[in-house]
Parts: structure tokens; sequence; C-alpha cells
């Protein structure tokens, strides 16, 4: 089973190559990333915050695992999207405090029990919150935002499984 992640950075994803043709402020990465997101049926919003202190390549590496373990559960493979917001969860003014947190819509899981997930995800890491995806209530946007926020400086964000995404409608790329 292939285990994929694309970042904008990978050479195989079609996307608009000239970065003048990309948003060039937050809010305008943030909507476009949004309705590009909306256009897919996600089924689950997950949002996994660290009880200890979390570098961002671990939190990266727990997006990751995220994904391997809502696969376990599902015994086939799932698509996502997942975001990094850095925030002061832990309190203080001096930016090294920013925790890692990781925000998630993912698909294929109908028939899944989201308690098992979050009872091995609660155990692993930390605070975890996985609903049933609800298009009215904004999630793409939500998880836009940290895209849009960091996106264009440091942010990490990536889709897991390009290829199921895919079968839940919508395109990689607008325009590919």
């Amino acid at each position: 089973m292939s285990r994929t992640t694309v970042h904008l950075s990978d050479p195989s994803v079609k996307y608009p190559r000239d970065r003048s043709l990309w948003p060039t402020t937050p809010n305008a990465m943030s909507q476009a990333m949004g309705d590009w997101l909306s256009a897919y049926r996600w089924e689950w919003w997950a949002t996994v915050t660290f009880r200890a202190d979390f570098s961002l390549p671990s939190a990266m590496r727990a997006a990751r695992n995220f994904f391997l373990m809502v696969e376990d559960a599902a015994e086939r493979p799932v698509g996502g999207f997942w975001a990094i917001e850095r925030h002061k969860y832990r309190g203080g003014d001096d930016p090294a405090s920013l925790v890692p947190h990781i925000h998630a819509l993912v698909t294929n899981v109908t028939g899944v029990s989201r308690k098992a997930v979050w009872e091995k995800c609660f155990k692993r890491w930390g605070r975890t919150r996985i609903e049933p995806y609800d298009p009215n209530r904004g999630a793409s946007w939500y998880i836009a935002k940290y895209v849009g926020k960091e996106a264009l400086e440091r942010g990490q964000w990536g889709i897991w499984r390009p290829q199921v995404c895919l079968q839940a409608g919508g395109v990689l790329w607008p325009g590919a």
C-alpha cells in the first residue's frame, strides 16, 4: 500500500508553476484553499493537540501517524488534508512557546468508529476531537485559515493519499 503526502514543492503535482498566479495575501490564500477543500466529500474533521511539547517535525510525523492509525481502523486507504497550526497553548509571550497541533479533514471512513480512533489518538498524543464533517460549519475554511496564515511564510500542510481524495470529488489543483 502506497503512503503518500503531497506538498506544493512536490514536482509530480500539477499546479500553477508561476507563483505570481498564487494568492499573495493570507486572506486570499485562505479563501482559495477553503473554496478548493469544500469541493470534496469529507467525512471527518479532526484536531489533535499534544499533551507534551512537540517540535514542528514531530507534529508532521504525528499527522502521518494519525492517518496511518485511521487506515488501520478502516482496514483500507483513507484520504485527507492536514495543516499544522502553531498556537500559544502552553502560554507565554516568547515565540518559542508556540506549540503545534494538527487539523485534518478525512474521507473514505464510512463505518469506521470515530470513538476507537479517538481513544488511540488520545492515549498517544492528548486532547483529540474527531467529529463528523458538516459542510455547513465551515471546517474547510477553518483549516484553510492556517494554511493562509502560515503557508506564505512557514506553514506545513499536505494531502494524504491524493488518489483517495480524488474519489471524494474535487481536483487536486484547480485548472490542473
